[in-house]
């Protein structure tokens, strides 16, 4: 079995660098590409400047981040960006243990709840969601698509 190690890094403290690098590996995992929708550089040199970000590593290599725009109560995060290497998808739910370490690091500093965004289409994660008691917002297409987006909120139990 692996040892997968978990960090949190607040703004300022990632590297764009590296983050740009984990994006363009990464890019085809993503359902439409964000490379189709923002340009990869610009958006590591934000995410690392003004998201918290939680990364997963498997020897030093990054295999999954999930990247979060901090509020504090009344205001609810936003989970802008998840992803983990096609690799590690699967029996050892890095994304999964991603999330609790986000979901513990936000209550530990007030905030109300996390709000997200995934495809409709992604059928077990729309379920998973609403099972654990998310809401939905809004829905809404991808410009110059026919993917439908979902923006759901989860709001901690404090």
């Amino acid at each position: 079995m692996r040892e997968i190690e978990y960090s949190i890094l607040k703004p300022g403290e990632a590297d764009y660098n590296e983050l740009y690098d984990f994006l363009v590996e990464t890019d085809n995992l993503i359902i439409p590409n964000l490379s189709t929708r923002v340009n990869l550089l610009d958006y590591a040199k934000k995410l690392a400047g003004k998201a918290t970000n939680f990364f997963a590593r498997d020897n030093g290599l990054l295999i999954g981040v999930r990247s979060v725009y901090f509020n504090s109560y009344p205001e609810f995060s936003f989970s802008t960006y998840t992803c983990v290497r096609k690799e590690y998808q699967g029996e050892d739910m890095i994304g999964m243990k991603l999330g609790e370490v986000q979901n513990k690091y936000l209550i530990d500093n007030g905030a109300r709840g996390i709000r997200f965004a995934i495809r409709k289409s992604n059928k077990a994660l729309y379920k998973y969601n609403l099972k654990r008691g998310a809401r939905v917002i809004s829905e809404n297409k991808y410009p110059g698509t026919d993917i439908v987006e979902v923006e759901m909120e989860y709001e901690y139990k404090l």
